[in-house]
């Protein structure tokens, strides 16, 4: 039986208007009091996953910044790995100066930005940090967990990660965590990278877990898992490699607590 259930949050186990109902905060606290072990893996910075956490006043493991950051049931950092300096100067640099991409930076406890167009896909409201800009002669680029970059104009984008590919290599994770967001983190790390180690802190086998998600920035570790389940939602391209996961049907339909329940709860009486 399954006793890892990791979870992907936007797009996944939150609703569109990115909250977690009452309904998915009564069956994540029933399969906690089970006994099963819960994971938010999230491409989120760590203190906006701390709040989500905090709000609901529960204790799980958590992979932030798409697994540059790992925090135990503790709240205790046990895993981090963060951009080499060069890396993330010659990132920051590659469309500094591009008007229809934003270049965002988390470092430390801060968010960083080099503009903030709404039309080129800027989201303040997704997160509680208060963004600042960096100007890239006089920025200090040790300590940076993520670089991303949001864009309307999906084919500049599509390039950019291409380029990103071709230049870094795998010094570098890239991945789009929505068509809109383009993520990049150290290449030592991924969100699987902070699965496996969870796993291996619990003794627990990854044949053991279930996970699910919705981005390009899921499959590895939803590759991994004993169970991957994908949103009916999901990236086009995560359906086509990962054609034997369950689709389960809509964050806007509550369907991960819905498939839990049924699976874990309902199906024990």
């Amino acid at each position: 039986m399954y006793r890892i259930i990791t979870v992907d949050l936007d797009g996944t186990l939150l609703s569109p208007e990115n909250k977690i109902t009452k309904y998915t905060e009564k069956i994540i606290k029933l399969l906690i009091n089970k006994g099963l072990f819960i994971v938010f893996a999230s491409g989120r910075h760590h203190i906006d996953m701390m709040y989500i956490r905090d709000n609901l006043n529960i204790r799980i493991f958590m992979i932030t910044s798409n697994g540059a950051k790992v925090y135990n049931l503790d709240n205790k950092l046990i895993f981090e790995n963060n951009l080499d300096v060069e890396i993330a100067f010659k990132l920051a640099s590659l469309k500094y100066f591009e008007s229809d991409i934003i270049t965002q930076i988390y470092r430390n406890n801060q968010w960083y930005i080099n503009n903030s167009k709404i039309e080129n896909n800027f989201c303040p409201s997704l997160s509680l940090l208060k963004h600042e800009y960096f100007y890239l002669d006089r920025f200090n680029f040790s300590k940076v967990s993520k670089i991303f970059y949001t864009s309307n104009n999906l084919e500049k984008l599509c390039a950019l990660e291409k380029y990103i590919i071709t230049l870094l290599g795998d010094k570098v994770n890239v991945n789009f965590s929505i068509p809109g967001c383009l993520e990049v983190i150290s290449g030592k790390t991924s969100k699987g990278h902070g699965l496996k180690l969870i796993s291996n802190i619990l003794g627990v086998s990854l044949k053991e877990c279930i996970t699910f998600g919705n981005g390009m920035n899921d499959y590895d570790m939803l590759s991994i898992s004993g169970k991957p389940c994908i949103m009916e939602n999901s990236d086009s391209r995560l359906k086509k490699i990962l054609p034997y996961a369950e689709i389960i049907g809509n964050n806007a339909d509550d369907s991960v607590a819905v498939f839990l329940e049924k699976m874990f709860i309902t199906s024990n009486h």
